[in-house]
């Protein structure tokens, strides 16, 4: 299958990523280009938790000497859009969406996180979609477990993360806006190579039995060779230190 794009049906966007983009308090920060979406990702703390932030925002009974992790996505092209549009509720869909995505990222990146050498602390990811051709929270998944790794945060694994649709029964990988738009079906995984953990996955559609773990494996796959792909920008940012 030939996309609109050039890309085979099982090739992924091309990636760039880049660290160290933001200035003002950041801990680290990183930039993602993943052909026309566009991401930057900062990173605050770890900082000392505080007990009384931490219960209004989670409730009493929660774990007071474990690591929290907030995860933050805004997406201020959605705003704009909501503005110039004039909808009634566009802005309410745009938040609901970017608490959705905040939720996804936080699921896909904590199990990365090796918590037990973070205790009592917090620590925030701010993420921006600057401009989005679909794969939001996959561009999002990726950026924030660089710019941890960047940041000297204590990691098992780099998170990476893929999308999969199936656009007239065919599966196509990383999808853009357009094929996901005609599409039957999404997945979205969230996957930790080293110890072959998926932290995330969300499928909408019509998915069998069968397809569903077959397109699983393929999404796994895909997440091995993103993997590959973002430990070589890793190892280039280290050694032009």
């Amino acid at each position: 299958m030939q996309r609109e794009d050039g890309r085979g049906a099982t090739e992924c966007r091309p990636t760039f990523l880049r660290k160290d983009v933001v200035s003002g308090g950041a801990t680290g920060s990183a930039y993602g280009e993943f052909a026309r979406t566009r991401v930057v990702v900062s990173v605050f703390g770890p900082r000392p938790k505080g007990k009384g932030d931490h219960q209004q925002q989670h409730g009493p009974g929660v774990d007071l000497h474990g690591m929290e992790l907030d995860c933050q996505v805004h997406l201020p092209f959605e705003g704009r859009d909501a503005a110039r549009s004039g909808k009634v509720g566009a802005s309410t869909a745009r938040e609901e969406r970017e608490r959705v995505l905040g939720r996804q990222l936080e699921q896909s990146i904590l199990p990365s996180i090796q918590q037990d050498r973070l205790p009592k602390t917090c620590l925030e990811i701010q993420c921006t979609i600057l401009e989005s051709d679909g794969n939001d929270i996959g561009a999002a998944i990726v950026c924030a477990s660089f710019a941890l790794a960047t940041s000297g945060i204590p990691l098992y694994d780099l998170v990476t993360s893929c999308t999969l649709a199936c656009v007239g029964n065919q599966l196509v990988v990383d999808p853009t806006q357009a094929e996901l738009d005609e599409s039957e079906a999404e997945m979205s995984l969230a996957y930790m190579p080293s110890r072959g953990q998926v932290n995330f996955v969300h499928a909408c559609g019509d998915w069998s039995e069968v397809s569903f773990k077959d397109h699983m494996d393929a999404g796994v796959n895909a997440c091995k060779k993103a993997h590959a792909l973002v430990k070589k920008s890793l190892v280039a940012t280290v050694q032009t230190k």
